[in-house]
């Protein structure tokens, strides 16, 4: 059984594979759809009324919510390995850019630069930060895995043991002695694969260049320079939790994946001369 909705400006597929009741289904449904669009009003850059917007207003204390928190740790965690380019302050340059609310797709004249993250955030508690200067947050880096994760603790709380959680491509997977294949799409050509990935539980999320383009810029933004990263063309990443292979498979575009170490995770990297470096096991084969 497969349940299928929109959200947060993607497409969502959640495959139920257990054989269950469908009571318990209809509620999982309601009860996901609900969180989803809590979630975006919560923290979608686009949205004049959402609580990142509030806070970029002005500098100042904030409460914010327990996942707002975990988020932004994990930011705090993968920053200076990033060389400080995994930065959730750069919503106001992407807004520059053109990737703004209206998706005028219209570089203004002048770009604002990405604020230091250290130097404009502090975390007081589990509820609440503080800024030091207005800065507006854009989650997109990992947010998307955190609430793919957010819908895995949901259904193993309710006992379920095989399912598929699909963002838009950035997968969760769970079963019971059974492989999944998984297509890793090509970059310059999205009617195909270059390599088809196995994997047993986890999550694998991917990035490309191909997505999210307009005028000489894609979404991978060196927050710095405000232009776009074009020696790598994707990443794959498999971890434990979709937030961590969301983030690291954005990380990756700017840092080589020896500075995260402190991960446990298996990657691929593509560059533009279509030449592959992965980890030992990131099992997949490719194709000529």
């Amino acid at each position: 059984m497969d349940f299928i909705y929109e959200s947060m400006g993607t497409n969502w597929k959640i495959s139920f594979f257990d054989e269950s009741q469908d009571d318990l289904i209809y509620q999982l449904k309601n009860e996901i759809l609900n969180e989803t669009n809590e979630f975006d009003e919560l923290y979608s850059r686009f949205k004049s009324t959402s609580l990142v917007s509030k806070i970029s207003t002005e500098a100042n204390k904030y409460k914010v919510p327990t996942d707002f928190i975990e988020m932004l740790n994990l930011y705090f965690e993968l920053y200076i390995p990033s060389q400080n380019k995994l930065n959730p302050l750069i919503g106001n340059t992407l807004s520059d850019l053109g990737y703004d609310a209206n998706y005028s797709l219209i570089p203004k004249e002048n770009i604002r630069s990405t604020p230091n993250l250290i130097e404009a955030v502090n975390i007081i508690s589990d509820t609440e930060i503080e800024t030091f200067e207005p800065v507006l947050f854009d989650f997109g880096a990992l947010g998307k895995g955190f609430f793919i994760d957010k819908i895995v603790k949901k259904l193993n709380d309710y006992n379920l043991k095989n399912y598929l959680v699909n963002g838009s491509g950035d997968i969760y997977y769970k079963g019971v002695g059974e492989d999944i294949r998984i297509g890793l799409e090509h970059p310059n050509d999205s009617t195909k694969i270059i390599g088809i990935l196995n994997i047993k539980e986890g999550s694998v999320c991917g990035s490309a260049i191909n997505r999210r383009r307009w005028r000489n810029l894609n979404h991978v933004i060196d927050p710095y320079k405000s232009n776009s990263q074009e020696e790598i063309i994707a990443t794959w990443v498999w971890a434990k939790s979709a937030k961590v292979a969301d983030a690291l498979a954005s990380a990756l575009f700017f840092s080589a994946p020896e500075n995260f170490m402190n991960f446990e995770f298996e990657y691929c990297i593509l560059n533009r001369e279509l030449k592959i470096k992965k980890s030992l096991g990131f099992r997949a084969d490719f194709f000529n």
